[in-house]
């Protein structure tokens, strides 16, 4: 049994309306055609591993993962260590295989049939990633487990796995890599501070104020909150336009330190895309948090469209006459004696963070780089880093002479750095990813691809450049690759997710091959009467050439 708060009525409601979307998503309602080739294949369900195999399912169905592990699999299989179980582009290619081949897409046998003589019920032999799926979770407290989990979370998980084994040849990755760039515009002075980031997902915003059926909506919830039990089940419209609105907009900064006026100050920050991808990748945000910080899911509709074009969404840089704020780092939150190990932090809001449960370094971390703006800056920060590998490690202030994750740059490893160089990333970064984890190869690139945001805004004296280096505004250093090309996309597939929370449901994919939609249900291979284009949860894009 557990505590609830709703009545029974509200429950049975709530029940109901996820039940109306199991049953669309999964197009429950119609007799599905099975599918069987190549292509066609189901993957077996190890445990709530649905969501491994939906974005495995998409992934294969991209050119680059194609020709990079499934067209070379003999060579991969040839040169693979004495302990393949062990060897990730095996694993992977081994998988890419089974899924494309088509020699495992043959139907399953009834058990109730002994004669073979009954129609075929869509469900296949597959294949079941065992080896796969311990492979890419090993060591990791999550997608370790047979828990349900979040498949954004795991896709851009296998995509870091891609990208540090993928340094020396060929990176599937790249199909996903773009180049965002962020404009803050400081209020006061109208001077500007341009930087990029790596990103692989567009995150798109529901913007719940600008649903079409808000009377619907009102009503129904009028309805319920009388006891009404024959009140209908109504999802709110959102406008894909409305998203993209919401996306694009500047957004409101209220603590800006502006290094214009030596204050702080209002800004604006504007997003545009300063590359676009061969593949793009959307997730509607449909997971967010209620006021008492209960994760919870938006239960939405959007008319995501077949064909898209980000023609004008496209970073434009410095505008002619346009002033850039100066490169002066912001006054340090900590004493000036570097003896002193510990910065200057509120203590109460500390205290509220760890009496909500989080680790008590994590609590500092964020109060220290919010700037002590207060609480709910502090809370926004611990919920966007949570998933760090140094999450709970402790705090590791800028100038400190020991301590872990201050290794000091002459004693780092220069074939690491080396290696992390090779990436695209510069010496300065890598230097810093080191630094911050304690000289660990493995460790540093985990940190790099969690923290690009923090880098694209490193401190000039973190980053081991001198000020004559600084103010002779020497070029940038060059950045992981991206491909580029015109913003004009079409859809050829979506996950969709059922249930109320990333920890619990059901994912299903929705794939089109040779202009027919297919779903891929685990070990269910169909033809799509209706796919539900609105209720889906990650959308995958590819370019259309002019």
């Amino acid at each position: 049994m557990e505590k609830t708060e709703r009545t029974m009525t509200e429950l049975e409601i709530a029940v109901n309306q996820r039940v109306g979307e199991w049953e669309v998503i999964q197009e429950s309602g119609t007799t599905l055609k099975p599918l069987f080739g190549t292509g066609l294949t189901g993957m077996k369900n190890l445990g709530n591993s649905c969501y491994l195999n939906s974005v495995m399912q998409v992934l294969f169905t991209i050119p680059d993962f194609q020709s990079t592990y499934v067209s070379n699999i003999d060579k991969i299989i040839d040169e693979a260590p004495s302990d393949p179980t062990q060897d990730f582009k095996t694993q992977v290619a081994k998988l890419g295989y089974g899924l494309l081949s088509g020699d495992y897409s043959k139907p399953a046998p009834d058990p109730g049939d002994e004669n073979g003589a009954s129609e075929p019920r869509g469900d296949q032999i597959g294949i079941a990633p065992q080896m796969f799926k311990a492979l890419v979770g090993r060591g990791h407290p999550e997608f370790s487990t047979n828990r349900q989990q979040d498949a954004q979370e795991f896709l851009l998980h296998f995509i870091n796995m891609v990208e540090r084994n993928c340094r020396s040849g060929p990176n599937p990755s790249e199909a996903f890599r773009f180049l965002v760039e962020e404009k803050i515009v400081c209020q006061q002075s109208q001077k500007a501070k341009y930087t990029q980031r790596v990103d692989y997902i567009v995150q798109l915003p529901v913007p719940m104020d600008q649903a079409t059926n808000t009377e619907e909506l009102q009503e129904a919830e009028h309805r319920r909150e009388e006891g009404d039990s024959s009140a209908p089940t109504v999802r709110a419209q959102i406008p894909f336009s409305a998203c993209m609105a919401a996306l694009s907009e500047p957004e409101m900064l209220t603590d800006f330190w502006s290094s214009a006026v030596q204050a702080k100050t209002s800004a604006t920050k504007t997003t545009r895309f300063a590359s676009f991808p061969d593949h793009l990748v959307i997730q509607i945000k449909k997971f967010t948090f209620g006021l008492d910080w209960v994760p919870k899911k938006l239960d939405v509709s959007i008319d995501v469209p077949d064909t898209l074009d980000l023609s004008a969404l496209r970073a434009t840089g410095q505008q002619p006459g346009e002033e850039l704020l100066p490169e002066v780092a912001p006054p340090p939150l900590m004493t000036p004696d570097v003896e002193v190990k510990a910065p200057v932090l509120d203590d109460s809001t500390v205290s509220q963070l760890c009496e909500m449960g989080f680790p008590l370094e994590a609590c500092r971390k964020a109060v220290y780089y919010t700037g002590n703006t207060g609480i709910d800056a502090a809370m926004n920060w611990i919920m966007s880093h949570m998933d760090d590998p140094d999450f709970s490690a402790p705090l590791v202030l800028p100038g400190s002479s020991s301590g872990p994750g201050t290794t000091p740059t002459e004693s780092l490893s220069e074939e690491h750095l080396a290696t992390i160089v090779s990436m695209g990333f510069s010496r300065d970064q890598a230097t810093k990813a080191l630094r911050a984890t304690s000289n660990v190869l493995d460790r540093a690139v985990d940190w790099i691809f969690s923290h690009l945001d923090d880098l694209e805004s490193m401190d000039v004296s973190e980053g081991g450049r001198s000020a004559a280096e600084s103010e002779g505004g020497r070029d940038p250093p060059p950045g992981p690759r991206v491909r580029d090309g015109p913003g004009k996309y079409e859809l050829f597939a979506f996950i969709s997710h059922m249930g109320t929370s990333t920890m619990c449901g059901h994912y299903v994919c929705h794939i089109k091959k040779d202009q027919q939609w297919v779903i891929f249900n685990d070990q269910k291979v169909c033809a799509s009467e209706k796919p539900p284009k609105d209720l889906g949860y990650l959308y995958f894009y590819r370019r259309v050439a002019d």
